[in-house]
């Protein structure tokens, strides 16, 4: 399963906020290396709990590294509430990959800029992959659940260098749950990043307001980038 399809899938829960105090960072073992990833101010780390239930919506060979949720969502999940998830970052790694070279991260950039480019055939995926969870999520919660993206709008690339690739995604989507409908719009920015011979996905999601502004999200996510290369220098 495509890692777009899955980043794309995640912003039926999710946004974003805030840049990362440098000194704030948990070391995480990757596969075999230990990483350092800075907080997300306002955010709080998700329980592991939460965090295998997302891992069930992972294909064969990824699991979450670490995510990020809003405090109040920690309480409830906590409370056995239904969280939110109106702000949300998740990170991402292909487990037994070992050793990448800076050749196969160029590979995996490419591969996600063709993603990009057929983002219509996306749609339709990502589509049919939110049918699937739907049923999922439906039997956790005991609620009727339906979600459908009505549009994928991608923004050119705002990061393109020797060791990171980002770009942004606007979508649109209707949410049904037990018969009452709402329009929900998430922007969807998807990194990727080539650290210590690891490959890391990163997905930032913010709710789409009147006061959004796509330009100075992306210069918080790039501010956050900055601040992890800088721990794990």
């Amino acid at each position: 399963m495509k890692k777009l399809f899955l980043l794309l899938f995640l912003f039926i829960f999710a946004s974003f906020f805030g840049v990362a105090n440098a000194a704030s960072t948990k070391v995480v073992n990757v596969d075999g290396v230990s990483i350092n990833f800075p907080l997300v101010s306002s955010l709080t780390e998700a329980q592991d709990e939460l965090i295998g239930l997302l891992n069930q919506m992972q294909p064969s060979g990824s699991e979450v590294v670490i995510a990020y949720i809003t405090p109040e969502d920690f309480d409830r999940f906590e409370n056995y509430e239904e969280p939110t998830f109106t702000q949300f970052v998740q990170i991402t790694n292909n487990l037994g990959g070992g050793d990448l070279s800076p050749s196969q991260f160029q590979k995996r950039v490419t591969y996600d800029k063709k993603e990009y480019k057929d983002i219509e055939k996306t749609l339709s995926k990502v589509n049919a992959l939110l049918a699937k969870q739907a049923t999922y999520l439906s039997s956790l919660a005991d609620v009727e659940l339906k979600n459908v993206v009505d549009a994928i709008i991608p923004f050119p690339a705002f990061i393109d260098d020797k060791n990171t690739f980002a770009a942004t995604i606007l979508a649109a989507k209707k949410q049904t749950i037990n018969g009452k409908t709402k329009k929900i719009g998430r922007i969807v920015t998807t990194c990727v990043l080539y650290i210590n011979k690891r490959i890391l996905n990163v997905g930032f999601y913010l709710s789409v307001s009147e006061t959004t502004d796509i330009s100075l999200h992306e210069k918080k996510v790039k501010d956050w980038i900055q601040v992890f290369y800088k721990a794990n220098n």
